[in-house]
Formats: C-alpha cells, structure tokens, sequence
C-alpha cells in the first residue's frame, strides 16, 4: 500500500509573491528546498499571465523550473470566476469553455489532477474535458463547508462513478480550535480580551460566525471584532476527520491547510494526527499539498519555515501510521 506523498501549494507564498520578496522563480526554488520529488501546486490566476490560457514561454519556463528543483506537478489550481465581469454573471457556456481552457492548460503543464470549485458546471459538464486531457478533478471542500454538510454532491459524485471527478478537502475544514496567530493578531489590533475569548468560546460551541458576528456588535465589540467573528466562520470549519471515510475512495488530492505551527510542531488549529491517520489507514496515496495561510495575520512569520516545520510533523506521522496500517 502506497502512502501519501508531501507538496507545497504556491499560495502559501502569497504575500511574499504580491510583494515582490518572491518571484514566481523564488516560489519553486523554495518547494525544491524542501527535499527532492516535492510535490508543487500551482494557482492558476495568481501565477500565470495570460491566464486561464497558457504561453509556450510559461509552459516552457514551469518545465525547466521543476527539472532543475527536481519537482512533482501535483495538482493545478483553477476558478470558475463565474461573476469575473462587475455587474454579470458569465453564462454556462462561457464557463465551460473557462474551465475547458484550465483543464488543458493543467494537461500540458503535467498535471494529473486539478482543484476545481465545488459548482453544478463542474458536477455536470466537465466530466467529457477531464476524461479528454486526462486530467482528475477534484472539487474543493473549504470551509465554511465540511464533508458532513455536502451529502447530495457526494452522492452524485458516487453515481458519475468515474476517477476523473473527486475530491481535494481542505484540512482547514477539520479544527479543534481557532489558530493562536488569528487570536493574537485581533488581540494586538485593540480588540478588548472579552471580545476575543467571547468569538472563540462561541466557535467551540459550534455557534454559527453570522450569529457570533449579532453577539460581538451587541457586546460593542466594534467593526475589528465583527471582523474576527465572521473570520472564525470562513477559515477554520468543526467538519470530523471521521468523515473523510465516506469520501476516501473519491479523494484525488488533499490541501494540508495549516496556520502556524505551535511548541507540539504541528499547527495550531488544525486536526493534523486524526486527518493524517484516517488517510493512510485508507489507502490515499495522492499528495498532501501543504497550504500555509497564517500570513492572513501575520506577514512576518517565515512561510518557508513553517512549512519546513509541518511537513515534518506530518511525515513522522505518516510514517508511523504506515507501520500500522
């Protein structure tokens, strides 16, 4: 039985590429210094000009970068973008082709697999583009969606019965809490302690961030908490690893999100040893693209380290829960 293989999404590095600390170079440099045969991600927007269509000059440039940093083209990152045009929505058919145009970009990149929106125009039309290129779709799960609350597409992902249409959860979707540096960043911004502890207390009651939003303005917690209450919603979901097993046969990659990692080596928030367990126990043998996001609050934290940091914690992991299995 195979084991899950480890990567890097390019996100990670998003705020030193925007501010030009990272070139598009720097990004896949730094994958490589993890070790060879990382696997790396790309997005789509974020990192190819001209997107959602593909230069001969980038395809030649991606090629080069990930021979010389010995590199494993793990999954391409695509957007739906359906209400790209201020004002409009795009019509199905200009959708289709939007997506159409990823899928092969992905194909000629050497992706095996792309992340696609979890949308009826993926669930219902993509499935001929897919199978054409060769390419495996898989819909993201993200919060503030959990596994548990998607019973409908599930089953009609289980009906199309096909390989080239999953799954990529978001490990995001799977906290025991709240991250530290979220806290501690609204703390350092004037949000009162009260407010703070009230937003976490509230989330581990499993109170929606909408609801926690009405208590935090009643309490006079101001705009910045209001802030931390709708954010306690969009980042870090209460979704159970156990539910992954309902999934596992239709998982075609897995975001390893994580926020920053704590004294233990692994992340503050996130459900790592439960999620890394149930994985291996099930035979996913795709890779875990690490997907930092603590930069959403503090810009100095070293994204490179700290995925350094996490893929240690999950390697072990991965490794002991191999002996197991």
């Amino acid at each position: 039985m195979g084991l899950p293989k480890l990567g890097v999404t390019l996100y990670s590095f998003n705020a030193d590429y925007y501010t030009y600390r990272y070139s598009f170079d720097d990004c896949m440099a730094a994958v490589g210094s993890l070790g060879p045969g990382q696997g790396v991600e790309v997005v789509g927007p974020q990192m190819i000009r001209g997107f959602p269509d593909l230069s001969p000059e980038f395809e030649a440039r991606f090629n080069r970068l990930v021979e010389r940093h010995d590199l494993r083209p793990s999954a391409y990152g695509a957007y739906v973008d359906g209400s790209r045009l201020k004002g409009q929505y795009a019509p199905r058919d200009e959708q289709i082709d939007y997506l159409a145009r990823q899928i092969r970009a992905a194909a000629r990149l050497g992706f095996k697999v792309i992340r696609m929106p979890l949308s009826n125009v993926v669930l219902e039309d993509m499935l001929p583009y897919a199978e054409r290129y060769d390419v495996k779709m898989g819909m993201e799960i993200h919060a503030p969606m959990t596994v548990e609350t998607l019973e409908p597409v599930i089953e009609q992902v289980k009906r199309a019965d096909s390989p080239y249409l999953g799954f990529t959860p978001d490990c995001g979707t799977m906290c025991h809490s709240p991250a530290t540096v979220y806290a501690r960043r609204f703390r350092e911004q004037g949000v009162p302690d009260k407010i703070v502890d009230h937003v976490l207390a509230r989330w581990q009651d499993r109170v929606s961030s909408r609801v926690i939003a009405e208590e935090v303005a009643e309490l006079g917690g101001g705009k910045l908490g209001e802030v931390m209450a709708i954010e306690s919603g969009i980042y870090f979901g209460h979704g159970e690893p156990e539910a992954l097993k309902e999934i596992l046969p239709h998982i075609v990659h897995v975001h390893g999100k994580f926020f920053g990692i704590d004294d233990s080596g692994t992340d503050s928030a996130v459900r790592f040893p439960e999620i890394i367990s149930i994985l291996v126990a099930g035979g996913y043998d795709g890779f875990i693209s690490c997907e930092y996001e603590g930069h959403h609050w503090d810009r100095d934290l070293d994204a490179l380290e700290q995925i350094r940091t996490v893929q240690r914690f999950i390697s072990g992991r991965v490794e002991a829960a191999g002996k197991q299995a």
